[in-house]
């Protein structure tokens, strides 16, 4: 059924080819129709909210390659990839073009609506043998066209692409690493991780990530569209429904700034509420999107009027006492008078394997 609901949508597209494809099936470019995750500076870095693994037609994904960035620009996104798959394009036979055409298609698109468009592939072998690989910043797709899979994210690597390991658990009894891909990490090839993917949280790859200071990404690696995937997630406690992300800290909002703050692994990966990576840039954030006001004091207590600047929902402990601070409110807090720091673990952050990051607020 989902092919055949692909092939309908495919045909529907060649249709309509002559008549532009790329302004078929796009969100009018309305600031009203964007919804977008607020981020404050951190340490003087600008957040990019970025999503490097998606797929259209020209691989296993259901929608056009312009749908893609219409739809990461209404929900948000600063930076999309694109990164269909070089061995799995079931549409082949119904969608022609070499395996730059999806980037090709959007690319005009994403420079009107103001996306940053990344050209990326997949490097698709059998999981939990050899795995999945996103090569990003690549030149030329149809030079990793490789029947070796090392020779493939050689050819990848040696155009100055930037390789990460896709989904390290799905499909898997458990999230290992394989002898293949322990050596592309071993060679360099490999410089980041996904932590997160579509559904799927993975802890141990983020050990890993700290481990063998890997890049850090959350992935939607959507195929279908992304609303279709958001309805499917039951959220408790969670005011507003972002798409996973990757949140990169940038000097400067270009592809060369993208690209320097990988290499320096100045990411964090969001989903769903929870945000994982490096600890220092999990605390970075949150100090820089938490405010505290002193408002009272009143005999042996001061109460503080505690607001978050961002739009992500925060979850932290202080003592025993737990405290949830949506995206964009403000929650009272009273602490003994004369505290000068206060020390909180946040819930919904994650540094490690089972380990959240403390954090000290000076009062």
């Amino acid at each position: 059924m989902r092919y055949l609901l692909s092939l309908v949508l495919v045909v529907t597209h060649l249709g309509l080819f002559a008549q532009n494809v790329n302004k078929q099936n796009i969100p009018e470019r309305k600031a009203a129709n964007r919804v977008e995750m607020a981020l404050p500076q951190v340490n003087g870095y600008t957040a990019l909210r970025c999503d490097f693994h998606s797929h259209t037609v020209f691989s296993d994904g259901l929608v056009w390659p312009s749908y893609r960035i219409g739809e990461a620009w209404i929900q948000g996104l600063d930076v999309l990839a694109i990164t269909d798959h070089i061995e799995y394009r079931p549409f082949k036979e119904y969608v022609g073009g070499d395996f730059n055409t999806s980037y090709e298609l959007a690319l005009p698109v994403a420079r009107e609506y103001g996306i940053m468009l990344i050209k990326g592939t997949e490097v698709t072998r059998k999981q939990g043998v050899l795995g999945h690989f996103n090569a990003l910043f690549i030149k030329d797709a149809n030079a990793i066209d490789k029947p070796d899979p090392e020779q493939a994210l050689q050819a990848a690597y040696d155009q100055g692409a930037f390789i990460m390991l896709n989904h390290p658990g799905w499909a898997v009894d458990t999230c290992l690493l394989t002898g293949f891909q322990q050596k592309m990490l071993d060679k360099g090839l490999v410089r980041g991780i996904e932590v997160f993917n579509n559904d799927e949280f993975y802890p141990r790859a983020l050990s890993w990530s700290r481990d063998r200071k890997l890049t850090v990404f959350a992935s939607s690696d959507v195929h279908a569209t992304m609303n279709d995937v958001l309805e499917t997630h039951v959220l408790q406690n969670a005011v507003k429904t972002f798409r996973p992300m990757t949140l990169v800290f940038v000097k400067e909002k270009s592809e060369e700034g993208v690209r320097q703050a990988l290499d320096d692994r100045r990411t964090l990966a969001y989903f769903y509420g929870n945000v994982a990576g490096e600890e220092k840039w999990l605390k970075s954030l949150f100090l820089a999107s938490v405010q505290w006001e002193k408002v009272l004091e009143q005999g042996k207590t001061t109460f503080y009027n505690v607001t978050n600047l961002s739009g992500i929902q925060y979850k932290f402990s202080i003592g025993d006492t737990e405290y949830t601070l949506d995206g964009g409110s403000s929650i009272h807090i009273s602490l003994p008078a004369g505290k000068r720091e206060v020390l909180l673990h946040v819930l919904n952050m994650h540094c490690y394997e089972g380990m959240h990051p403390e954090v000290s607020v000076v009062l």
